[in-house]
């Protein structure tokens, strides 16, 4: 189970201690919502007991100054995990580095999902597959439990543009 402080230092705490029990959730940061896609963002509810979640600004499109473009989910124990695979011959680097990830541990023990917006890091070669589990190794290593001997315990998913790295 991840320390508070691991936590803390990629989640940021919102709820006060006496809630653990409960995670809520609302819409993004102080972005306004178009009027025609607020019907699909919840405005109340909670996250199911044991995950936390969270995102942030860091950057990954130049071109965005302000809005958050990662996001992260973290299981407070090693949990299981299943996906379907694009069939595509041209698989991001983050689809071929799950995909590996969740077969190596036969889909269980895994810790977290870690999301960019701005960079789909497909069509990116060797390059992009370094950088797909570089993603997933930094997101691993604040969390504890995570170094089992099995690999990466996060799965890695990007989106944006394509063939940059």
């Amino acid at each position: 189970m991840p320390t508070t402080s691991s936590l803390a230092k990629i989640i940021p705490p919102t709820i006060p201690k006496h809630h653990h029990h409960v995670r809520f959730y609302s819409a993004p940061g102080d972005r306004a919502i178009p009027p025609a896609k607020q019907k699909y963002i919840p405005t109340s509810g909670t996250y199911p007991q044991g995950f936390l979640a969270s995102s942030a600004h860091v950057g990954v499109k130049a071109s965005n100054t302000r809005f958050n473009d990662l996001a992260l989910i973290v299981s407070e124990t090693p949990c299981s995990a299943a996906a379907v695979f694009t069939k595509n011959k041209f698989q991001a680097a983050p689809v071929t580095v799950t995909r590996e990830m969740l077969q190596a541990r036969k889909g269980s023990g895994v810790r977290a999902v870690i999301v960019n917006s701005g960079c789909a890091n497909a069509v990116t070669g060797k390059g992009g597959l370094e950088d797909a589990r570089k993603m997933g190794e930094e997101t691993d290593s604040h969390l504890s439990g995570t170094h089992d001997g099995q690999g990466l315990s996060s799965v890695v998913m990007s989106t944006g543009v394509i063939g940059q790295r």
